[in-house]
Formats: C-alpha cells, structure tokens, sequence
C-alpha cells in the first residue's frame, strides 16, 4: 500500500492508469454514492445577481437620500460633530478595555500551556 505522499506525487496519467487497472479487487458491498453538488456556474450566477441587486440598492438609496445641510451655524455645526466625535471615542476605549481583559486571559491560557 501506498503512503499518502506517494499517492500525491503521482501524475494524473498514473492515477487514470491505477483507476482503470481491473485487477485490483473492489469489495462487493462497496455501495459508495457521492452527494451530487449544484453546479459551480449555478451558484456564480445567483452570486452575481444577488451582488447586482445590492449594488443597485445600495447605490439607488444614495442617490435618493442625499443629507442636508442641517446647521446654518457653523458653531452648532461644531458642537454637533465634536459630540459625534466623542461618543466613538468612548466606544473605542471601550473596545480597547475589552481587547485588554481578554489580552490577559489569554495570556494565562499560554502560560499554562
């Protein structure tokens, strides 16, 4: 019997040879039946076509909903983005607490290991 990198290193006209090869016994209750898949250019046409629509979508809502300017002070402007600004750096120092803990609990994990 062969090894598994044997069987790699094989070329694809020793392979064919070896699956043609009719003295090599196969057990009577072989009953093997593979899964039948759908067909690759199926699912790339359903891929491509779901892309499409959400392109289409995505592109279409942008167009229609195009913001407004909504300050006519440029100081209320201001105060608007600094407030936006902020609350993200909350949520990344946040994130960053969190990245933190789990830091040092996987540290321990590799100490032990």
């Amino acid at each position: 019997m062969k090894s598994i990198q044997e069987i790699t290193e094989l070329s694809v006209e020793e392979l064919k040879r070896i699956g043609e090869d009719e003295s090599i016994p196969v057990p009577e209750d072989l009953n093997v039946s593979l899964p039948q898949h759908r067909s690759v250019r199926m699912w790339s046409s359903i891929t491509a076509a779901a892309v499409a629509a959400i392109a289409l979508g995505w592109f279409g809502m942008n167009r229609l909903y195009q913001p407004k300017d909504t300050f006519d002070d440029p100081y209320l402007a201001y105060a608007a983005v600094e407030q936006a600004l902020l609350k993200v750096s909350q949520n990344v120092n946040t994130a960053a607490d969190k990245v933190a803990e789990s830091e040092a609990i996987i540290n321990k994990v590799n100490y032990w290991k």
